[in-house]
């Protein structure tokens, strides 16, 4: 056997002696140049792969890293439910709210058409079969229109259906009645007055000033202003359903930047008559949302009660609907300053901000640092500080609140100011003199992130 496996092993040694002999002696052969090239062509096109390979891992940890890096921030908005049921203080169904098209959010199966009375009774004229889906009409004296909420089956639900139902000239006053947001964190910041230094910085003015506002309603007894500011006024109206539970969070925010005067707050307006439209419900512990419907209604009133300045500290879908009614009430020299939105640097432009003929206010931290989930873009015109506010809660607390709704604020208050002083100031008046008054943040000029730069307390005289 062992010698079997010798025979063997010398065999194949034998096998291999002529091969490594000839392989000695055959000489080396030059390769063709065409050879060459593409043999060395072959070899960087194997270099520049795995460079690129390698790039892309790169790329790959650096998002996996930011994207856990961004877990652990504070998400601006809860994830809400495709369908979510809005409940009033009986419990019983007042409507869904559901996404629709876009990832928007809108009541379910609602739409609104802004006309005036002889347009709707053109359409009803085409089709007379839409009056059986009216739920109301409402007129908007200030605006000149009335405002038709139709509540449509599931064959109609959508655009392109029900503007075949209306002649081709109306078509376009036609919306989903959309669900507004307003911008600050879902979720409170914790710091608390404890750790908050007394400060009393300068007002914006000291005149008397009237501002509106779209909001949540305003907790009255706030100790920020109730038996404490004498020049306080606080006047609201509400636009929801009455058998809707009140929200009192975010409009209190709001107001405590406004007018809150405490051991550590100071107000921007100390004597200030605030109208305060309430629009927004509950949608969760942490969030509001408010209907297009609401919002109409409620800048209507605010126009009626002659309003000049209305701060609207919420952002959505941008429609026909809403475009209209800005449109008029910009060329009634109304000015209307709005948050520029808290959707991410990459976010799609929000509404009313990206609308022409609104401010729209970004925000920044006490070190002029952009809001880490401020919107950007061309519409962007001021930014104000936003971050971290020191205002009142609903609760009857003191505490600080993040967003673009804590900025706009600001900016309205200056704005309030200046037309309080040259109450014929024009919108375009105005803009070129808060452009005066801001320091350029950014890119020289106005840019994305900033617009036109920073506006801060108190009002610059003599400009």
């Amino acid at each position: 056997m062992r010698t079997m496996k010798r025979y063997k092993l010398t065999l194949l040694g034998l096998a291999f002696v002529p091969w490594v002999a000839t392989a000695q002696l055959l000489p080396i052969t030059q390769l063709p140049d065409t050879i060459v090239d593409h043999l060395d062509r072959s070899v960087n096109r194997n270099a520049e792969r795995l460079q690129e390979l390698k790039q892309q891992r790169l790329i790959e940890q650096q998002l996996q890293k930011t994207l856990t890096i961004k877990a652990q921030l504070l998400d601006p908005l809860v994830q809400l439910p495709s369908v979510l049921p809005i409940l009033d203080t009986r419990k019983q169904l007042v409507w869904n709210e559901v996404e629709v098209e876009l990832g928007q959010r809108a009541v379910e199966r609602e739409w609104l058409i802004l006309l005036s009375e002889p347009q709707w009774q053109q359409v009803l004229a085409v089709e007379p079969a839409l009056n059986e889906y009216v739920q109301h009409r409402k007129s908007l004296d200030s605006i000149g229109l009335q405002l038709i909420k139709l509540r449509v089956p599931e064959s109609l639900n959508n655009t392109a259906q029900l503007r075949q139902q209306l002649p081709e000239l109306l078509a376009p006053y036609l919306s989903r009645n959309f669900i507004y947001q307003p911008q600050t964190s879902s979720v409170a910041e914790q710091n608390t007055v404890k750790d908050v230094k007394a400060d009393t910085p300068l007002a914006m003015c000291d005149v008397p000033i009237v501002l509106g506002m779209v909001d949540t309603a305003i907790n009255p007894n706030h100790p920020a202003w109730s038996g404490k500011n004498k020049d306080f006024a606080l006047i609201q109206q509400d636009f929801l359903p009455a058998t809707m539970p009140t929200s009192y969070s975010h409009g209190t925010a709001v107001a405590g930047v406004l007018a809150g005067k405490s051991e550590v707050l100071s107000p921007l307006l100390p004597s200030l008559t605030l109208y305060s439209a309430e629009a927004f419900y509950a949608q969760n512990e942490y969030q509001q949302g408010a209907t297009l419907e609401s919002i109409l209604q409620a800048l209507n009133w605010l126009v009626e009660q002659k309003n000049r300045v209305v701060n609207m500290s919420l952002t959505g879908p941008n429609n026909p609907v809403l475009a209209e009614v800005v449109s008029r009430l910009v060329a009634k020299d109304v000015i209307l300053v709005a948050a520029a939105g808290n959707g991410g640097p990459a976010a799609a432009p929000l509404y009313p901000a990206a609308y022409d003929g609104v401010i729209a206010v970004t925000a920044v931290d006490d070190s002029n640092r952009l809001y880490r989930w401020a919107n950007q873009g061309e519409y962007i015109d001021f930014a104000a500080n936003g971050v971290k506010v020191l205002t009142a809660r609903a609760d009857g607390s003191i505490g600080r609140e993040s967003g673009t709704s804590m900025a706009a604020p600001v900016v309205s208050a200056k704005v309030a100011c200046l037309l309080a002083s040259s109450p014929t100031l024009t919108l375009a008046q105005v803009v070129q003199q808060l452009q005066q008054q801001a320091q350029d943040l950014g890119e020289p000029g106005k840019d994305y992130q900033y617009g036109y730069g920073l506006l801060s307390r108190p009002l610059k005289a003599g400009l």
